[in-house]
């Protein structure tokens, strides 16, 4: 009884020890996959400039839906295992008490064994007799493997899936910092409004002053008061909706990032590229790098293996168990080992066999459906995505010339000013308009650089190492 007790402690250590899993290295199993080879960036810290590809590697860290993706990862790799497991033998310790009734020798009337009858039962059973009871204590260690036909077939699914959550977390990280990306412009363009919108409200100050003096000098109407009066407001309004606007916009950048508050400067560091390739390379790159028809693809392949796991029901398996025994009661008379083979041929499965591969045939269709409509849906996004990039860089070819001919205004309007042929609020008019010209032409150029980032992601290219894409040498030349 010692020696079973002593195997029953090292048995629940065992078991004990394998629960611990280290976690920090499971999460690691897909930061691998995201990180791209970058180092973890700096944490921000309150009041520092943010550059936007610091926001981006920001985000790459410390976003749940990155991360819930690479759980999914995690779980299909861990589901390889399983599917490994299938040729490997499962060996267990199956200890068992045994307590049963003294059996009668005879059947009418029954009569009660001897004691050499039971002492003979004894050696060939393993039991010991207690009043009129037996029992016994077995410790086996079982050994048992399946030879399924399906194992090879499910084991390539397994792969194949692997793949295809790997994609869908590349995908799933394009698309956050696409998100950050944008977010991070909208921010900028709202902060260009606020300046822009200051400027407005001190030229139309300046000019309900002026129509509020010649209205006293009987030299402007009540009309033309009130009218500039509700511009002045008008433009007041507008400046506190684009205040507020940037307050959100900050706020949902440091969401995004993770960070308690981004409240430093922000700087517009990206640059697009003067000369793009052609519209049909940026398709050909999207069909060997977009990370969700690279995942769709793999779909399709999964989809094939549990069509031919779902076939492989129809042939035999073989099943070998085996035991070994540890421990025995008259271990030396009793049978050391025991083993069984057994084959099993599906004859009539009630037609579940059939069903199972049904449901295969028809999971590979929608599998190819949803490739092909994929497919074309990446052709669109690439045509739309480029052709907003183009058409936004020939829309700042004629910004340009509004932000230079508003400049040439208030240039002339100064000199007039200095010549005694204009006043003050002319200067500030024409200072307004060049502003907005300015702001207008900030506008289309933010809007070009994320139609650029749209097509990097539209393409499968945008990554947090993406940086690169976005410095093709000096930086591009402003009108202003």
């Amino acid at each position: 009884m010692n020696r079973f007790g002593s195997l029953m402690g090292a048995v629940v250590l065992l078991l004990t020890l394998a629960g611990c899993v280290n976690q920090h290295a499971e999460v690691l199993t897909y930061r691998g996959v995201v990180d791209a080879g970058l180092s973890r960036p700096p944490t921000y810290e309150s009041g520092q400039p943010l550059s936007l590809e610091r926001a981006i590697q920001l985000a790459n860290q410390d976003n749940e839906q990155i991360a819930l993706s690479g759980e999914n990862y995690l779980q299909a790799l861990i589901d390889k295992n399983r599917a490994v497991a299938d040729f490997l033998p499962t060996v267990s310790f199956q200890p068992g008490f045994t307590i049963e009734q003294q059996p009668a020798i005879g059947t009418n009337p029954p009569i009660p064994a001897t004691a050499g009858q039971i002492q003979s039962a004894a050696k060939s059973g393993g039991y010991i007799v207690s009043g009129d009871t037996w029992h016994s204590i077995d410790a086996p260690v079982v050994g048992v493997m399946n030879l399924t036909p399906s194992s090879f077939a499910n084991l390539e699914t397994a792969n194949q899936v692997i793949e295809q959550r790997k994609q869908l977390i590349l995908d799933a990280q394009a698309t956050v910092l696409l998100n950050v990306a944008q977010t991070y412009y909208q921010v900028l363009l709202s902060e260009q409004q606020v300046r822009v919108l200051r400027e407005s409200v001190d030229v139309d100050e300046a000019r309900l002053r002026d129509v509020n003096g010649r209205y006293a000098n009987h030299l402007a109407l009540a009309l033309e008061v009130s009218q500039t009066e509700a511009q002045a407001a008008a433009t007041r309004a507008e400046l506190t909706q684009a205040e507020n606007d940037v307050r959100n916009g900050r706020r949902t950048l440091a969401f995004l990032i993770n960070t308690p508050a981004v409240d430093g400067p922000l700087s517009d560091d990206l640059r697009v590229p003067d000369q793009l390739p052609d519209v049909d390379q940026f398709r050909q790159t999207a069909g060997v790098t977009r990370q969700d028809l690279l995942a769709a693809d793999a779909a399709v392949r999964a989809a094939k293996s549990s069509v031919d796991a779902a076939i492989a029901e129809y042939y035999p398996t073989v099943s070998l168990n085996v035991a070994g025994f540890l421990f025995r009661q008259y271990f030396s008379e009793a049978s050391k080992w025991d083993a069984i083979l057994s084959a099993n041929l599906p004859i009539f499965s009630a037609g579940i066999i059939e069903a199972d591969v049904r449901d295969a045939w028809s999971r590979l269709r929608q599998a190819a459906l949803v490739q092909s409509m994929l497919r074309r849906q990446i052709d669109e996004d690439v045509q739309s995505s480029y052709d907003n990039l183009e058409s936004t860089q020939k829309k700042l070819t004629d910004l340009a010339l509004e932000v230079k001919a508003a400049a040439d205004a208030r240039q002339q309007s100064e000199q007039l000013l200095n010549n005694g042929l204009a006043i003050p609020l002319d200067v500030l008019v024409a200072q307004d308009t060049l502003l907005n010209a300015q702001l207008v032409y900030s506008s289309a150029e933010f809007d070009r650089e994320v139609f650029y980032l749209d097509l990097l992601r539209v393409t499968g290219q945008l990554t947090p190492a993406a940086a690169d894409h976005w410095r093709p040498g000096n930086a591009a030349t402003r009108p202003y």
